[in-house]
């Protein structure tokens, strides 16, 4: 359902485009959210949460 959601929501690319962009990007988010996690360093934490952010801003450009 969120791979579906997300493939939706970019833009200008074909359906198996749209569908790799969002299965990356579903990825990113979801490995960035256990590696800041699992981190004891608060600051570490989020800067694994923005940067993953910004990347995933880039891509979408």
């Amino acid at each position: 359902r969120q791979i579906a959601q997300l493939s939706e929501a970019m833009d200008d690319r074909d359906a198996e485009a749209s569908r790799r962009a969002a299965i990356g990007s579903w990825s990113a988010m979801v490995g960035a959210l256990i590696l800041a996690r699992m981190t004891a360093d608060s600051t570490f934490s989020d800067e694994i949460l923005g940067e993953t952010a910004a990347w995933l801003a880039e891509k979408q450009r």
